[in-house]
């Protein structure tokens, strides 16, 4: 009858171990950067917003980003035509801290 106690009482305890585990918050981290600072996040994200409108997506070739972090952002890039060559093209981007917005893309 001992045995059980020990294994009822065992697993009790494991059982509140593992459920409180996923609670604890660490106070470390830094919290998130904006969009628009986050150099990373703005070229990702701008690539995602151009290539849904290319004809092919997969002949999307970054040229540069200007400037790399900031509300405004000029994307330069080559992709195919319509008819198979390549085109320089030009991408104004508007981000916040949240959001980004494609307004022209030539």
């Amino acid at each position: 009858m001992k045995d059980y106690k020990y294994f009822i009482l065992g697993g009790v305890l494991g059982l509140f171990l593992f459920s409180s585990a996923g609670t604890f918050k660490d106070s470390s981290k830094e919290p998130s950067k904006p969009l628009y600072k986050d150099k990373y996040a703005i070229q990702t994200t701008a690539e995602k917003l151009i290539k849904k409108n290319l004809r092919d997506p997969d002949s999307y070739q970054l040229i540069e980003i200007t400037p790399e972090t900031g509300e405004l952002i000029t994307v330069r890039y080559r992709a195919k035509n319509g008819f198979g060559g390549y085109n320089v093209c030009t991408a104004v981007v508007t981000c916040d801290e949240e959001t980004m917005r494609l307004i022209s893309n030539e």
